[in-house]
């Protein structure tokens, strides 16, 4: 089984995935976080094994944040949420790749993947106003559905100590860098603000 990655060949053979990666500073990276992490306690694969090309980590098994947009639960947004104040408090720094394909829900908790991008410094906000970015406008973008799933997702933040105001211009910065990137992507800032701002 093959699964979807932009940078990287990722597949699942014998019960184990394996992640082949095309950079080696990525590859160490990578091994390097999820070891870090693991040993502090947050949920993240287990590093089963590496070689100069590739590594060798634990199947989780279960459904993205993706697939739960669309239903999310309130135990759901706030296992997201507790996840990244863990591991911003672990780290000091920002998970940066925020795209809801990185976390897995299991066994009644929020699993982290995909550590290869190097970290950067900043604002917790940041990163919560990255996911609730990504959440609410997964296709089809904006629909009551995803209100309802924005809402807990930011309920579940503002526990967690973010601030209000950081997460909103947080959030906003992102409409605009997917609207740069994405080609087929098109959420005017005044349609993003007032979305938010009705959650």
């Amino acid at each position: 089984m093959r699964f979807a990655s932009k940078k990287n060949c990722v597949t699942l053979k014998d019960g184990i995935i394996i992640k082949e990666h095309s950079d080696k500073e990525a590859l160490l990276r990578e091994a390097a976080a999820l070891e870090r992490l693991r040993s502090a306690g947050l949920a993240v694969p287990a590093l089963l094994g590496q070689d100069a090309t590739s590594l060798r980590l634990e199947y989780i098994q279960g459904p993205t944040y993706v697939e739960l947009v669309d239903e999310m639960t309130a135990q759901q947004a706030q296992a997201l949420a507790d996840w990244l104040g863990a591991y911003q408090s672990i780290t000091g720094l920002l998970r940066g790749d925020c795209n809801l394909r990185n976390f897995l829900w299991c066994n009644g908790k929020c699993v982290g993947v995909d550590f290869e991008d190097k970290p950067t410094r900043g604002d917790r906000e940041v990163d919560m106003g990255k996911i609730l970015a990504f959440a609410v406008t997964y296709e089809p973008a904006l629909t009551e559905a995803k209100r309802a799933c924005g809402r807990l997702v930011l309920q579940a933040m503002l526990q967690t100590g973010g601030d209000l105001a950081r997460i909103r211009s947080a959030y906003l910065d992102e409409i605009a860098s997917m609207n740069r990137r994405r080609k087929h992507f098109d959420v005017k800032a005044e349609e993003a603000a007032s979305f938010f701002d009705a959650l």
